[in-house]
């Protein structure tokens, strides 16, 4: 639910700016800084020891390294992030956030599947989630046809 919330602040940070700096487009300055700001905020939370324990743990069965895993997706987080906003890199790096998703979901299966909580909060609810992924999605379409 927190990532929904942050996703939403980022929604309204974008509008924001739009309104103040008249970009050329609302819809892109809104899924830039939506993805922007959710995907730093994923990104750090690997930094909690709580949380990072819980994404191991959230690592399909069959995959090596889990903890490499987890440290490598953050950083392609980071990278997505950074990227939205790099006219040369948004486009690809859509492409990359949109396959990422798809990657990463089975994990949000499996948090449902085994109720791996998130530090201390309960896992976020798997229709919940896949609404998120979805908003996620259509973001980096948008910055997709817009780059």
């Amino acid at each position: 639910m927190q990532t929904l919330i942050v996703y939403f602040v980022g929604c309204f940070i974008g509008f924001i700016v739009h309104r103040l700096f008249q970009t050329e487009n609302i819809w892109m300055s809104i899924a830039q800084f939506s993805i922007f700001i959710t995907f730093m905020y994923t990104f750090l939370g690997r930094f909690i020891p709580s949380i990072r324990k819980s994404l191991i743990q959230m690592v399909p069965d069959g995959i090596p390294n889990p903890k490499l895993v987890v440290y490598v997706t953050g950083w392609l987080e980071f990278i997505i992030a950074i990227s939205v906003f790099i006219p040369k890199l948004n486009y690809i790096f859509s492409v990359v956030g949109i396959i990422l998703c798809f990657i990463l979901f089975p994990g949000n299966i499996k948090a449902h599947a085994r109720n791996i909580s998130f530090g201390s909060k309960a896992p976020t609810n798997i229709y919940l989630r896949a609404c998120i992924q979805i908003l996620f999605i259509v973001s980096f379409i948008i910055i997709f046809k817009h780059a």
